[in-house]
């Protein structure tokens, strides 16, 4: 049983909070089936590094490198070995150790990041994040696959009948999402990747239909993409970054704050029926936050910014918690 009504929530005091609280102290897709798989692989460089540092335990360093091995957003790694170099191969994390191979055996479900507004009917690209390069592709294709979004939104309002000024957002926020998409194609492209181009089925045009894409994609996943990237805004290891995620942060926030106030218009248009069925929706999307957002974090780099998986997690619990009270769907 949903508390339904006009949602009215202000983002950027919910970002603020949660941003405040963890240094004190991201719905997606339709999953693919669950599988289980054995992996086994060379971990070396970075990659290694990473392991290193992610694991207090030598349990969590092996599983960190069975999730650089695997090339995939892991659920459980049931069983992991780590073996390290001919001359010594039962001290993997040794200091010097320069690369190791990872024997696991873990379950798995793909799912994609939860970044930024995909537009209605978005087809992913099959693009497996195993490098920093890989990553900046990924989110470059989601941020181009927005201006899509963004500019089918502005149309769809217009011919509704819609204010000037939700219209006109949308058209500046498709602005955004090109410079976004441009300066991360130009990294991906530094870093010798390949973009591809977005592809998405024409979007279904009822009001109902509407409502529930923009429940999800831009007041969950746009929403919470801002409060990523402003972690990323403080802790990524390089100033270009730290300045391109500052910039992307800002304009992310706007969008979140868009997708509310147009969640707010689309609600009085809604039977009380729809009006359930979406509050249900979004509040499906808050609950799985966390879990996806622990995955992404786990398939990103740590050099650009992004919490660690746990800390993804707690950031997305907190997030998911301050915006479900905010709009009303607590049970």
């Amino acid at each position: 049983m949903f508390i339904v009504r006009r949602p009215h929530v202000r983002l950027s005091a919910i970002a603020t909070a949660v941003l405040a609280l963890e240094a004190a102290g991201c719905g997606c897709p339709d999953a693919k089936s669950e599988a289980t798989e054995e992996f086994e692989g060379v971990v070396k460089g970075p990659d290694l590094k990473n392991a290193r540092e992610d694991g207090e335990t030598d349990a969590e360093r092996c599983e960190a490198a069975c999730r650089v091995v695997a090339g995939e957003e892991l659920d459980d790694v049931e069983t992991c070995e780590a073996v390290g170099p001919a001359d010594d191969p039962e001290r993997p994390w040794a200091e010097g150790v320069a690369e190791i191979t990872v024997t696991c055996t873990a379950t798995y479900t793909a799912y994609q990041f939860c970044t930024g507004r995909r537009p209605q009917g978005h087809k992913e690209a099959d693009i497996a994040v195993q490098s920093r390069a890989d990553w900046f592709a990924v989110h470059a294709h989601l941020e181009r696959a927005a201006v899509t979004a963004f500019r089918e939104l502005a149309e769809w309002l217009t011919g509704r009948g819609a204010p000037a000024g939700l219209v006109g957002r949308c058209r500046d926020a498709a602005a955004d999402e090109v410079r976004h998409a441009d300066a991360l194609e130009a990294l991906a492209l530094r870093d010798g990747a390949e973009v591809p181009s977005p592809r998405a089925d024409p979007p279904t045009g009822d009001v109902f239909a509407v409502a529930c894409h923009n429940a999800v994609e831009g007041c969950v996943s746009e929403a919470f993409a801002a409060v990523v990237a402003a972690h990323q805004a403080a802790h990524a290891r390089s100033l270009e970054l730290r300045a391109l995620f500052t910039r992307i942060a800002a304009d992310e926030l706007r969008h979140g704050q868009l997708a509310w106030d147009l969640h707010a218009w689309l609600w009085d248009r809604l039977t009380p029926a729809q009006q359930t069925a979406v509050a249900e929706l979004q509040a499906r999307a808050l609950f799985d936050l966390p879990g996806n957002s622990r995955r992404a974090a786990a398939a990103t780099p740590r050099e650009l910014g992004w919490p660690g998986p746990d800390h993804a997690a707690r950031m997305a619990e907190l997030f998911a918690r301050r915006l479900r009270d905010a709009a009303g769907l607590a049970a």
